[in-house]
């Protein structure tokens, strides 16, 4: 009887998960189940036609009163795309909509527009290709984007040398919706030979060269003319190119960035990259080192002092290895195989698979597990295999390491850290406990934050999410104070943000109004900030624009008598050209810029206007920028007025040649113009010590992750010391502060203080817990401050990034580089320029600030909104993995990105998390891995690898770089044909190409391995982990290929 009741226990939850799905339709329905007991689940049903297109897609109970949303995908006769409708609600439980009443719906849910949908259009012959694409509402119906295929002789390009010869190009034309012309230019083996821009009659190429092996030996940009016969790779007009050279494996062995001297690369016979140095490492006869397991996972990493020059394949028969062993005390648990390491300085250790580094090598005991407090997740004991259980991480100053920080994590039984203690530089730890729902997502998290002699701080994080699996309420607890709730959303139909409330105050809560495109276009929260975005709608005499810049803008912050706005005006790059202030929607010259740049996107010229009295205004900076190549070396300031009161302006203290100077990786090392004489950097090019002409200096601590510990300002007799240990912050040794997602906590009186932010996360008005306003911050265009901006009381501002002032520097911290908004550029070369090889690597968002952000000083991406209400999905860029939420699948897509990266592979991933014209998104699955062009999604699986019919096994990293290889291709527009062995060529190059190189990288693969067979080679399986190839079980992997051919959609999966 008790099996009984069971039964129709089960039947019963699945009941109430069950959809109404119109069985007269060919159908798939996915579900993703939410709880153990199958009680809830998210389910998406897609509906084909009779050709097996998809037609319909319906998201089943997604909107906040728990309807549909359907969407509708209609073919011309010829089988092609014709109209991409947007979404539908409906009341159908997931079944079927009927064809007019969705697209009624759809019209209704886009405010009553005639047009709620995307139309393409083709070009009348048989290669199917789109010539116009014209987005969804009636006010983009004349503003299409349209493509033009022309055929040229590269010869007829600017800078292309006649001594080169590629035959004739097949290029595309794509002009956007306001008229900007972008070509991309291949040759007869599908590479890019030529790309870039026209503005207005002025083009703007970046050349692409290639060796007979295939290899990309040179990308020249739009500054720099193609290279003579015999030039020298030195010579001054090649400094701002880049330059590879390649082993015989194709691997790269020397690298020249602009504006940097050359990297050198050394690698051993299983192809990992053991040793790397720099133009400062050469100078110091350096070189850094990593060495990686007998599972190929990274373990150790520092510098040695060998002798070795990259071209001579020294270990090229040789396979480097560390393997663990107590006795290895000079590299904390490890022993070096097969090399010998000449004076090695280690700076990362990682331990994997179990904890017996504990208590050894300068671990301490404390970061031993302990039962967590009531309520949160416990360690599964059975097996940490295939995990990362443990870190060693250096701390560095300018010439030395000043010690380490040690952590321990701890896993439950599906693989999500539930525990995780850290040792902090100021003798404390900080300790972390989690718990999780079904799906992975945090409920709970607790960290405990301790440091010698000091108070400690416990705080308690509570999360609630609603039916859809977006986040409701944000609920934090300090020591033993009451629980607040920090933020509160609510969201519209579209699951776009509609409204967060912050402390439980109605005044304190911010709505969100959208267009049809779904760009922000107003928010507003009560009387203390309020902005409105314009892109195609008139306001203050602007220019529309179609293509997703914003043309003019209109803000009010507290106390404002009227309303502030700027009207903006861009060229064919989409480069911000000016920025005209508007008072009450009227135009006035207070706040103008201007900007005029050269073809290589640096900044030439600078206006910008300010307030130089009381209640006057003019020009406060109209600057002049001599550049070498991309170097900054001279600015001069031809304005006479100054800003009122110390304001922001530039200050030209100087009149010389070079002004500025540069260490060999590129970063500035001298700016006279701020009477600093010197900024020294440690091994991560992250400065380390700033000294002022008068003796001032400000040093810098940095753990060996990137983040920053320390910061010590020694200004005349005044010495200042803020440490940052997690999220808080002392100042000569009391604590200060502690961050929360919303704001800080300032720990003297324990009050909340939230940030009200713009559409970019700038800090505009600070208000306490009671909605009493104590800062106001008013921006320029690049980041600089209005000198009317009222109060001073945090440090955190554009983009939320800290401000240092002190002492005249005026730079934000980027985390990857510091940046100067008086300038409107970085100190320091792009971590990633590689991805923007049409660009300066000094330049500060493509010089299109009003529409992107540069988060970490090393991406671009366009703003969402953030954990506070404002963003609703996690934007990866390849380092910000420290701002992560805590959430299982998000921590295994980053886990399988940085180890394919650091192996050497994953240059796809590493693609589309960098490359801002790229977003595609990652999604769960518990089947197999699938890119999907028309969700614009690769759907992953974390623990799904590979078995191919000879035994070896590929990991669920390289499964998602083979996928991402896909995506990349997809969004290149790379042909495809048919191959009978993979299906498609696309198919054999993607296995071929992407795949075999990172399983080759990640040790999965022997070098001389040639890859699959063919697309059938292989068979799923369940391996450790998401970076692990072993297989977990046979009987695991038996019942994931069972679900696989269960759940086999119609087109072939894609391993």
């Amino acid at each position: 009887m008790k099996r009984i009741y069971l039964l129709l226990s089960l039947l019963l939850c699945q009941l109430l998960c069950m959809s109404q799905v119109s069985t007269s339709q060919n159908y798939i329905s996915a579900r993703t189940y939410t709880s153990a007991d199958r009680s809830g689940c998210r389910e998406q049903v897609i509906y084909y036609d009779g050709l097996g297109r998809p037609s319909q897609t319906v998201d089943r109970s997604i909107t906040p009163d728990k309807k549909d949303i359907v969407s509708l995908q209609e073919y011309d006769d010829q089988g092609r795309k014709l109209r991409t409708w947007l979404p539908a609600k409906s009341t159908g439980n997931g079944s079927y909509m009927n064809i007019s009443s969705l697209k009624s719906g759809a019209s209704s849910l886009a405010s009553g527009d005639s047009r709620p949908y995307v139309q393409t259009t083709y070009e009348a012959s048989p290669l199917n290709r789109p010539i116009a694409e014209h987005g969804a509402s009636e006010a983009w119906a004349e503003h299409p984007v349209s493509y033009r295929y022309v055929t040229r002789n590269p010869q007829s390009f600017p800078n292309f040398s006649s001594w080169v010869s590629y035959g004739d190009l097949l290029g595309v034309c794509t002009t956007d919706e306001d008229g900007n012309q972008a070509y991309d230019f291949k040759d007869g083996l599908g590479r890019t030979i030529l790309a870039g821009h026209i503005d207005g009659s002025e083009p703007y190429f970046t050349h692409y060269e290639y060796d007979s092996r295939d290899d990309l030996v040179g990308v020249y940009p739009p500054s720099v003319p193609y290279p003579k016969p015999g030039e020298p790779e030195g010579a001054s007009n090649r400094q701002s190119s880049y330059s590879y050279r390649y082993d015989f494996l194709h691997r790269y062995i020397y690298k020249k960035l602009p504006e940097r001297d050359a990297i050198y690369y050394i690698y051993d016979r299983g192809s990992h990259q053991v040793f790397s140095q720099d133009g400062e490492q050469r100078a110091r006869g350096e070189w850094s080192f990593s060495l990686s397991d007998e599972f190929s996972r990274p373990v150790v990493t520092g510098t040695c002092h060998n002798s070795y020059f990259y071209e001579d394949l020294q270990l090229s028969e040789i396979n480097v290895k560390a393997r663990r062993d107590d006795t290895g005390t000079a590299f904390h648990g490890y022993i070096p195989e097969n090399i010998t390491l000449t004076t090695p300085v280690v700076y990362t250790v990682n331990y994997y698979d179990d904890y017996s580094f504990i208590g050894k090598h300068g671990v301490p005991t404390s970061l031993n597990y302990t039962t967590p407090p009531s309520g949160y997740g416990t360690r599964y004991t059975e097996s940490s295999k295939g995990l990362l259980t443990g870190t060693v991480t250096a701390r560095v100053d300018a010439t030395r390491v000043t010690g380490y920080d040690y952590a321990a994590f701890y896993y439950d039984e599906r693989g999500r850290i539930i525990q995780s203690r850290t040792t902090n530089h100021l003798g404390g730890t900080e300790v972390e406990y989690v718990t999780y729902n079904f799906i992975g997502d945090p409920l709970k998290r607790q960290h405990v934050h301790t440091a010698t002699g000091k108070a400690t701080q416990t705080e308690v994080c509570t999360y609630e999410y609603d039916h859809a699996g977006r986040l409701s309420k944000s609920k934090h607890k300090l020591n033993t104070n009451g629980e607040v709730t920090l933020i509160e959303n609510t969201y519209d139909d579209l699951g776009r943000i509609k409204s967060c409330k912050r402390h439980g105050m109605s005044a304190l809560t911010t709505s969100y109004t959208y267009n049809i495109r779904s760009w922000l276009k107003s928010q507003s929260t009560g009387t203390l900030f309020n902005q409105t975005l314009y892109y195609n709608e008139l306001y203050g005499g602007n220019t529309p624009c179609y293509n997703g810049n914003i043309s003019a803008m209109s803000w009010k912050a507290s106390d404002d008598t009227g309303l502030h706005g700027y009207r903006f005006r861009y060229d064919g790059l989409s480069r911000l050209t000016s920025a005209d202030y508007l008072w009450n929607g009227i135009s006035s010259t207070n706040y103008s810029t201007s900007y005029t740049y050269n073809k290589q996107s640096n900044i030439t010229s600078l206006r910008r206007n300010g307030r130089t009295g009381a209640s006057s205004y003019g020009l406060i900076d109209n600057l002049t920028f001599t550049l070498d190549g991309n170097k900054l070396m001279r600015t001069d300031d031809a304005a006479t007025a100054t800003a009122y009161n110390g304001g922001f302006e530039f200050k030209d203290a100087v009149k010389q040649a070079d002004e500025y100077a540069y260490d060999k990786n590129g970063n500035m090392t001298k700016d006279l113009n701020k009477n600093i004489t010197d900024i020294q950097y440690n091994c991560l090019n992250l400065p380390s010590k700033v000294t002022f002409k008068d003796g001032s200096t400000i040093t810098y601590t940095y753990a060996l992750n990137g983040t920053k510990l320390r910061t010590v300002h020694k200004i005349g007799n005044t010495t200042t010391t803020t440490d940052y240990c997690g999220n808080v912050v002392y100042e000569n040794g009391v604590q200060k502060f502690l961050l929360t997602d919303a704001g800080y906590i300032t720990l003297s009186d324990k009050k909340y203080h939230y940030y009200l932010q713009d559409h970019q996360g700038n800090n505009r008005v600070i208000v306490d817990q009671t909605g009493q306003k104590e800062e106001v911050n008013h921006y320029y265009p690049f980041g600089g401050t209005f000198a009317s901006a009222d109060g001073n009381v945090q440090a955190y501002k554009y983009n939320g990034k800290e401000l240092d002032t002190k002492k005249g520097l005026n730079w934000y911290d980027y985390g990857a580089r510091q940046y100067d908004p008086a300038l409107g550029r970085f100190t320091a070369v792009d971590p990633l320029t590689e991805k923007y090889y049409e660009m300066s690597p000094y330049t500060y968002c493509g010089n299109n600030p009003i529409k992107y952000i540069d988060p970490t000083g090393a991406d671009m991406v366009i703003w969402y909104g953030d954990e506070n209400g404002k963003q609703r999905y996690f934007m990866f860029n390849g380092i910000n993995a420290a701002q992560a939420p805590q959430n299982s699948f998000v921590k295994d897509v980053i886990t399988a990105y940085n180890y394919n990266v650091a192996n050497g592979g994953g240059e796809n991933m590493q693609a589309i998390a960098t490359d801002k014209k790229m977003r595609i998104g990652v999604i769960e699955t518990g089947y197999d891995n699938v890119y999907l062009p028309n969700a614009n999604a690769i759907r992953f699986n974390p623990t799904a690898g590979l078995k191919l019919d000879d035994g070896n096994i590929l990991s669920p990293a390289t499964g998602l770089e083979h996928e991402a290889a896909h995506a990349v291709n997809n969004k290149k527009g790379v042909d495809s044909k048919i191959d009978n062995k993979y299906g498609t060529t696309e198919e054999r190059s993607v296995i071929k190409g992407a795949e075999l190189k990172t399983a080759k990288a990640n040790g999965e693969l022997p070098a001389n391995h040639p890859g699959r067979k063919s697309h059938a080679d292989g068979q799923w399986v369940v391996t450790r982990s998401v970076i692990s190839n072993k297989e977990f079980s046979t009987k695991s992997s038996e019942e994931l290929r069972k679900k696989i051919k269960e759940f086999r959609n119609s087109y072939t999966p894609e391993p």
